[in-house]
């Protein structure tokens, strides 16, 4: 998104409304799937103003929001949040809204917080990224030697395996069905309940008529596992990489993954988003930590301290996210120091005891080479 110094010459505040050139400008500035409206309308808007800023002649901006109390939250998620334009916005909403004393981004990419207002940032959530190649060759060169031969053993035993791009608006609703399937059995098996319940599914449904790409894998002409994904731009985010559990011995989740990148590179996509958790199983794809953060600027200093609560809930909130991100990535693990080595053997061993293991006959996550 193209930065600007100081406050763009026009801004204007379209109340209750979401103008009709928001879809396709979201899109073209920010490439976030939760800036896209195709995925805010699966939640109410009701009550959701619009604020756009231009520079000679060029939109910069462009944020969904709604006012809760004295905070203005900012609905649209994911996209990178230029200093001054966050800046022109809190103005713009203080002006106007004259009991708000905060506003709220959610999720976003912030390089620093505004120094020129009081502010806070805190990083709660992450996305996993692969910066692709212009060809399927250049990617598969790139992975390591190990990543390789395990691609290339697994492909060659699962004899017959055909991978096929969907568009979203074309694919058969048994074959999502299938796929939710496969998640659903996989969940159960680790005694763990998924996500993915019927209101979900149907919620997904609908982003993929809009927006969604299907990747599917079929052994023998059968369907084996499969990829629900949604593009927006240069961009594809992958929502759900399942199997069937019968084919654990063949790696099919990473075969899947795997299979729906090339897909991805064939047909022009840049960035695949692999969404956040899970970090050491998603790095041998080359996939990158991409922080996300949540931005607050306060109308004034009395302001931040009336909410010195919620400041806190946050940091508490960061803190923990800073954990599971050690407890699942050897080399932040290695990187902490002796109390977060401690907390993440607690951690763990709290872990390992929800899932029903035995942790003190395991060990502890390992925090060096």
């Amino acid at each position: 998104m193209p930065s600007f110094h100081d406050c763009p010459a026009v801004t204007r505040i379209y109340p209750d409304r979401i103008p009709e050139f928001a879809e396709t400008a979201l899109d073209a500035l920010y490439g976030s799937l939760y800036s896209s409206l195709p995925q805010l309308r699966l939640s109410p808007l009701d009550g959701v103003h619009t604020y756009a800023a231009w520079q000679a002649g060029r939109l910069r901006a462009l944020f969904l929001y709604a006012c809760r109390g004295t905070e203005i939250r900012v609905v649209n998620e994911g996209m990178r949040v230029d200093e001054a334009a966050a800046i022109c916005f809190a103005r713009a909403v203080f002006d106007r809204h004259r009991d708000a004393e905060r506003v709220h981004f959610h999720a976003v990419q912030c390089r620093r917080p505004p120094a020129r207002m009081p502010s806070a940032r805190f990083a709660t959530s992450e996305d996993m990224v692969i910066e692709l190649p212009g060809s399927e060759d250049a990617y598969t060169a790139a992975l390591g030697k190990s990543t390789r031969k395990s691609l290339r053993q697994n492909i060659g035993r699962a004899a017959g395996i055909a991978h096929r791009w969907i568009a979203g608006a074309d694919v058969d609703a048994a074959v999502v069905d299938a796929i939710i399937g496969f998640n659903r059995a996989r969940m159960a098996q680790r005694r763990r309940t998924s996500a993915l319940d019927d209101e979900a599914a149907r919620r997904l449904l609908r982003l993929l008529r809009a927006r969604g790409v299907v990747g599917t894998v079929t052994l023998g002409g059968r369907l084996c596992a499969g990829t629900l994904a949604c593009r927006i731009g240069d961009d594809l985010y992958s929502l759900v990489n399942s199997h069937d559990p019968q084919h654990d011995a063949l790696g099919m989740g990473t075969l899947a993954r795997h299979l729906m990148i090339l897909a991805a590179i064939r047909h022009g996509v840049r960035r695949f988003h692999l969404m956040g958790g899970n970090i050491g199983s998603k790095q041998p794809a080359l996939a990158c930590r991409v922080p996300l953060d949540d931005l607050l600027i306060y109308r004034n200093e009395v302001a931040r301290l009336r909410h010195a609560a919620g400041l806190a809930r946050l940091q508490l909130a960061a803190w923990e996210h800073e954990l599971r991100m050690a407890m699942d990535d050897p080399e932040l693990a290695r990187r902490a120091g002796w109390a977060a080595r401690g907390a993440l053997g607690v951690a763990h061993w709290c872990r390992e005891w929800k899932r029903g293991r035995r942790p003190w006959l395991r060990g502890s996550p390992r925090t060096s080479a």
